[in-house]
């Protein structure tokens, strides 16, 4: 099977191939980074120059983990290793996309933390607009529903048995299992509440579901709004075999 357009930009980045990243694009290429921003093209050869020297240095190299694709938009689910500091740091990304016409992209849209790299998190603007009437499909919708509310309960019935969640700081932060998940749950919701989302784009391919959010708030801690993404495997039940987060959010204080 050949790869989606989404699963070559890394590697193309890693190895600093300006014209390849070029040729991934229907026109001017539309990066959103998440230290950066928007990069379009004036800053187009810096910014590949730039990274691919700091991958480089870092020794980098990225491993394909799933795509989502549907006939417009599509998420490239990766991890990116590399050396900082004398250690082996290993970073989940997620590379979101729109697909021109042509099946070559619009733009593309990168999550990942910052936090393995920085050791504190940076606040990102949202990136898409709000879509009120995005409506999440099945197993996705109520799980949001009971993220929204804080419902430990409800949100463990949206798991399979041996359902996982991993989260956005690294692959070693993985949660499998009602007991663990049962932990992180009601420690994430111990703030006084769920985690409010806005919903501004869905990939879905039956399986998996790619979403990409703005996050407003967490428990009784209103947040600058900042974008968020998250993908959700479904197992042969339709309950969630695993959901894997690529944001940048920070822990509100848990204190009035």
């Amino acid at each position: 099977m050949t790869a989606h357009l989404l699963a070559r930009y890394i590697p193309l980045l890693i190895e600093g191939d300006e014209r390849g990243l070029r040729d991934l694009f229907s026109g001017v290429p539309r990066v959103n980074d998440p230290h950066l921003g928007w990069v379009q093209e004036a800053r187009f050869e810096e910014f590949v120059e730039e990274s691919h020297q700091g991958l480089r240095v870092r020794k980098a190299v990225v491993e394909h983990v799933a795509t989502v694709a549907t006939g417009s938009m599509a998420t490239e689910e990766c991890i990116l290793t590399m050396m900082l500091a004398g250690a082996t740091v290993s970073i989940p990304v997620a590379v979101a996309g729109d697909t021109a016409d042509d099946t070559r992209l619009e733009s593309v849209r990168i999550y990942h933390s910052m936090w393995p790299l920085l050791g504190f998190h940076l606040v990102r603007a949202p990136i898409l607009p709000v879509l009120a009437a995005l409506v999440l499909p099945d197993v996705i919708g109520q799980y949001h529903d009971c993220l929204a509310r804080g419902d430990v309960s409800g949100i463990l019935r949206q798991f399979a048995p041996e359902g996982a969640l991993r989260e956005a700081g690294g692959p070693v932060l993985v949660h499998r299992g009602p007991d663990a998940l049962r932990q992180f749950f009601t420690a994430l919701f111990s703030n006084g509440g769920g985690i409010a989302l806005e919903h501004c784009a869905v990939a879905d391919d039956g399986i998996s579901c790619a979403v990409e959010s703005v996050v407003t708030a967490w428990g009784r801690s209103p947040l600058p709004h900042q974008a968020a993404a998250a993908v959700y495997e479904r197992a042969g039940t339709g309950l969630l075999s695993e959901v894997r987060i690529y944001d940048d959010v920070d822990h509100p204080a848990l204190t009035h």
